[in-house]
């Protein structure tokens, strides 16, 4: 897949969450990614990645929709991070996030969480789920590596919704990224220099608020 195709894709839910935002619920998200990035070769131990992949900041839309019986919930999201290397790295990526409130799943009440009765605890603590696909692109600064790759992710977290009004929540998040492929796209030489199979893996821990609009008053 091609930078620009997946570029494509990317952008084309946020046209599809702002032409159904007047019937809708869509949230903003903004997290501190902590990056844990890893290089092996040919199969040995997994060391630090020599490109100074630093942590960096993360921000997100997304769509929403649920279960009509359940509280369950979907949230199709696109994204795009930064980080705070001296190298050139960008990423941006989709995730299916699904968020199971799991002390309050029987609960059918299609509303926002300032219209619901009950403890904060109860009704706004949930688990998160969220497979996904990013796009990772890298040019260092000396023009010595250039590449890009493309890799599926799973995360995991949790958050706890607060519900400020009907149109507005506030949610907490912390959760944790793994992405299960070479997410450089470059081969780098080994620290003698010879060439060496190498692979990347790329694990990030995130702290995050996300703002949630219910624009939708005919449900409030």
């Amino acid at each position: 897949m091609t930078n620009a195709t997946f570029r494509f894709l990317i952008l084309l839910l946020p046209a599809v969450l702002l032409t159904s935002s007047l019937s809708a619920q869509v949230g903003l998200s903004v997290f501190r990614n902590f990056n844990q990035a890893t290089l092996s070769y040919d199969n040995g131990p997994a060391l630090e990645h020599p490109l100074d992949y630093a942590d960096g900041t993360e921000v997100a839309l997304n769509y929403w929709f649920r279960l009509p019986k359940q509280r369950i919930e979907f949230l199709p999201t696109v994204y795009y991070a930064l980080n705070e290397s001296t190298q050139d790295w960008k990423t941006y990526g989709f995730q299916f996030k699904t968020n199971i409130y799991v002390f309050d799943l029987a609960t059918d009440c299609d509303c926002p969480t300032f219209g619901k009765q009950g403890p904060q605890l109860e009704k706004g603590f949930f688990l998160q789920v969220a497979p996904g696909i990013s796009r990772h692109t890298l040019a260092t600064l000396d023009g010595a590596y250039s590449g890009s790759s493309t890799t599926a992710s799973l995360a995991g977290g949790i958050g706890l919704d607060f519900g400020l009004s009907n149109l507005l929540t506030i949610t907490p998040l912390a959760g944790v990224r793994y992405h299960f492929s070479d997410f450089d796209g470059v081969d780098i030489p080994d620290a003698e220099g010879g060439a060496a199979t190498s692979e990347s893996r790329l694990l990030t821990y995130q702290l995050g608020i996300q703002a949630t609009f219910r624009l939708d008053k005919r449900r409030y």
